[in-house]
């Protein structure tokens, strides 16, 4: 069994008000700051700023306006912002998508190649400056994993730079940061956790230590969202919790369908990742079990009484409740019906073996098709 954990992780109220000790920790002198456009509205982001330049005023701001999952050319972009500023460390505020940029152009600024060229899971590359990551949003796990999605605009697809380089150096997670962030902004977020959890406490690739994050991540999210009181600390930080483990078990396991469908659907659609994952993580999770995979029940933070059948049924009529309550949408919101069902399903199941891979029961076209047609009734 291999297992790793490499980010330094700190989680309090009011944590992003002491950036300047964090970043001292690491022993930065002038760092380069990117944060997300959105949060200059943010009337606490404006103190954890002003704090920043009060103990760092030389240090250099990038504010990215991208407004959706970054693409090579815009980290490109973004980097040469940078280059020759002397920046030793980067601060990446914001969003999963934030987060990512923040890893490419800390590997960028160390690496003078195109930021093409390192897409995929480059080798030989120097190791980047120090990262330190603050979300802004609990869902994505971005703050604690080497991965970062990139879109490759002439190809249409979702790819990345994926080096466990990019891990980044200490994690500053701070609820606060998202008090004023839009619910549908936190719900799909932490729909994101539960595609993680799920995903991979049934990926064939588990382990048993990285299914204690897998469970512990999705019970903790799961309720935060079925209480319904998104709006107290408190339930952000359970956000947060179940963000950090989901992702952690992800990258010690492997995602499975879900995670396939909800970056395809996403690429066409630009629907949020968390929400895209949502769509199709209850149907995947109910063909698996009419094809006899009934561990889900170990999800269920509630006592098991009967079978694992049964906890697992039981498991899926509160998905069932808590997907009206949050108003998920299906696919027939994106144009979708019986007519182009089999269309979508085969096109993303010609882009995404690998995450069909990593199923706990066979999945195939065929699959992909059943799920999808159940997906526009």
């Amino acid at each position: 069994m291999n297992f790793f954990l490499t980010t330094d992780l700190v989680i309090g109220v009011n944590e992003a008000l002491s950036l300047a000790r964090h970043l001292g920790e690491l022993k930065t002198q002038k760092p380069g700051i990117i944060y997300d456009a959105v949060l200059e509205e943010n009337l606490y982001f404006r103190d954890v700023k002003a704090s920043l330049c009060a103990d760092f005023p030389d240090a250099v701001f990038s504010s990215n306006e991208f407004g959706g999952e970054p693409t090579y050319s815009y980290l490109e972009k973004t980097a040469e912002h940078f280059r020759g500023s002397g920046v030793d460390c980067m601060v990446a505020i914001g969003g999963g998508s934030t987060m990512d940029l923040g890893k490419g152009v800390a590997l960028l600024m160390t690496n003078n190649v195109p930021a093409l060229s390192l897409k995929g899971f480059p080798a030989d590359v120097f190791d980047p400056l120090p990262l330190l990551t603050v979300p802004s949003l609990p869902g994505s796990g971005a703050e604690v994993s080497y991965n970062a999605v990139f879109i490759d605009e002439e190809a249409g697809r979702k790819l990345g730079i994926n080096s466990r380089k990019n891990f980044p150096r200490k994690a500053v997670v701070d609820p606060m940061l998202s008090m004023s962030a839009p619910e549908e902004a936190i719900i799909s977020s932490a729909m994101d956790s539960l595609v993680h959890c799920v995903d991979s406490f049934g990926s064939v690739k588990h382990t048993p230590l990285s299914r204690i994050f897998s469970v512990e991540g999705f019970r903790r999210s799961f309720y935060a969202l079925q209480q319904n009181q998104l709006d107290r600390a408190e339930s952000r930080i359970d956000l947060c919790i179940g963000s950090v483990c989901g992702t952690v078990a992800l990258m010690n396991s492997g995602d499975g369908p879900t995670n396939g469908f909800a970056y395809y659907l996403g690429v066409r659609h630009k629907v949020p990742h968390g929400m895209a994952g949502a769509i199709f993580l209850k149907e995947v999770m109910r063909y698996n079990l009419s094809h006899g995979y009934d561990r889900y029940a170990m999800l269920n933070a509630a006592p098991l009484s009967g079978t694992l059948r049964e906890g697992a049924e039981e498991l899926l009529f509160q998905m069932d409740d808590l997907y009206r309550q949050l108003s998920i949408p299906s696919l027939v919101s994106y144009g979708y019906t019986s007519l182009n069902a089999a269309e979508f399903a085969r096109e993303a199941s010609g882009a995404l073996q690998g995450s069909f891979g990593g199923n706990p029961v066979p999945f195939d076209k065929e699959s992909a098709e059943y799920v999808v047609k159940r997906l526009v009734q």
